[in-house]
């Protein structure tokens, strides 16, 4: 049987994984380059850390050969965005004829049989897993006197953060899932499957230590936000206190982000997914060659022409400008429906050019969820903090020119206001709205209410693992209802 190998490439900007389906069980490849040879010299090491990142949002040579946009292939590029909008009430396809990409995560029909995109947020997630894991046994265990202490924290710290956010949504979209730390096949090969608790305490831990190597700056005088730094490891672990109900803690860390005034604040909303937007705390910047998107993020290229269900639509508040700022409309054709798409990338894969300027990254953390998690867990800690959890939902509307929640609300309407205000903003972004009606457990109430996805069955609020990570040896069960 072929094994999956990770192999760091010197020569070039990738941190390749290269090899076949089997993602946990890994050996090193006969041609790969040792840890030695790799974290001899800060330079080095620079080239394979960035290869981590061009992994992120470029893939390696599976998803390179692939024909289908990376946006659709790479979990970190939109895979999450498209496929968790459509399983949740954000996307469809207004023909409902089975005969499209995202049928079954649309229509919940999904099966081992029908896998549809969930398989490659799995792979690919992982793939990012074992990059991270490469780096950070390099990091830990080389010895060259050329890789100096500060740039061993950098790739430490860098990596932490990167294996963090990997297994938030592997734990979040299937829920036990092998907690591979290690690159040496012998440990990975029969790995059980952890709960949501094990693997979240294992993130807590890697963003800790992350957040004691990172420094509070970007590259280049914080021009370009595309390298991880403390604030995104600290936004990060605000995620996940609010996640796991640490409400505390998901305040202090949202707190701590927003306070950084002199690096963060709320931009218009036709600038809030610039380069040089301000509200950014971490982008991913895309390639820009002829055979891929031009200079479109990948998402912005795969989300052209998809649908947002009128489910949707039709929450936006009269005046809310996100609205007309963040969706535009679909022409009916004699080929394609009326309806309406996201457009928070203004550079799509109509308007893209080839060797074009790149006007805006690929966002990956942004301030106004900052302000949606202080609010949140403000009102968890006590309904005391009501009035602040207003002034936060306020500035979030006001960007959106609407008008101030007043204090009178009751506590059931400021809940209700946090859940429409984050299902208003972080639309088809990132999956939110998909993990949030799993998280407050509305996606039964709201699901089995939605007519294409009848008979809804609560068993694909996990994504099947697959199967074929099953078969091959590892301890790992399938998920409820799927046979």
């Amino acid at each position: 049987m072929k094994k999956y190998a990770f192999n760091i490439a010197v020569t070039g900007t990738f941190l390749l994984a290269a090899g076949c389906n089997k993602l946990l069980d890994i050996k090193d490849p006969v041609n790969s380059i040792t840890t030695n040879q790799v974290f001899l010299s800060d330079d080095q090491a620079a080239i394979a850390l960035n290869g981590m990142y061009s992994y992120l949002i470029s893939g390696g040579e599976l998803e390179a050969a692939s024909t289908a946009p990376l946006g659709s292939d790479l979990y970190s590029a939109g895979g999450i965005t498209v496929a968790a909008a459509h399983a949740a009430d954000e996307m469809y396809h207004p023909s409902l004829s089975g005969q499209y990409d995202y049928y079954v995560e649309t229509a919940n029909k999904l099966t081992l049989q029908n896998l549809g995109h969930t398989s490659k947020i799995w792979k690919t997630a992982y793939k990012g897993v074992f990059n991270a894991n490469a780096l950070i046994e390099g990091a830990r265990t080389a010895t060259s006197k050329e890789f100096t202490a500060a740039y061993r924290k950098r790739v430490m710290g860098e990596a932490l953060a990167v294996r963090a956010m990997s297994y938030f949504y592997l734990v979040n979209l299937f829920e036990k899932i092998p907690l591979a730390l290690s690159i040496d096949f012998n440990d990975t090969k029969t790995l059980p499957s952890s709960g949501p608790d094990v693997v979240y305490k294992q993130i807590i831990s890697d963003l800790e230590e992350a957040a004691g190597y990172l420094s509070e700056s970007y590259d280049g005088n914080n021009t370009e936000r595309i390298r991880i730094n403390k604030w995104y490891v600290k936004a990060m672990l605000a995620r996940v206190g609010l996640f796991t109900k640490n409400y505390d803690m998901a305040y202090r860390y949202a707190n701590e982000v927003i306070g950084q005034t002199q690096l963060f604040k709320l931009e218009d909303l036709n600038s809030a997914f610039g380069i040089s937007s301000r509200e950014v705390i971490f982008q991913l910047k895309q390639i820009n060659i002829s055979n891929l998107r031009g200079n479109a993020t990948p998402e912005g290229h795969v989300l052209t022409g998809k649908y947002l269900t009128p489910l949707l639509m039709n929450a936006f508040e009269a005046g809310d400008n996100r609205k007309t700022a963040w969706t535009y409309q679909i022409i009916a054709t004699p080929y394609t429906p009326a309806g309406f798409s996201p457009a928070k990338y203004k550079i799509n894969a109509i308007n893209m050019a080839f060797g074009g300027f790149r006007s805006e990254y690929y966002v990956v953390m942004r301030l106004a969820e900052m302000y949606l998690i202080r609010a949140e867990a403000n009102m968890g800690r006590s309904a005391a903090n009501k009035n602040s959890t207003i002034d936060d939902l306020n500035e979030i509307r006001r960007r959106a020119g609407l008008g101030n929640l007043p204090y009178t609300l009751t506590d059931q309407q400021v809940t209700d206001t946090l859940a429409h205000e984050r299902r208003m903003e972080l639309f088809a972004e990132w999956g939110h709205r998909w993990l949030d009606l799993k998280r407050t457990n509305k996606a039964a109430e709201v699901l089995s209410q939605v007519s294409y996805k009848q008979p809804w069955s609560v068993h694909q609020l996990l994504f099947p693992i697959p199967p074929d990570e099953i078969l091959w040896g590892n301890q790992l069960s399938q998920n409820i209802g799927y046979n």
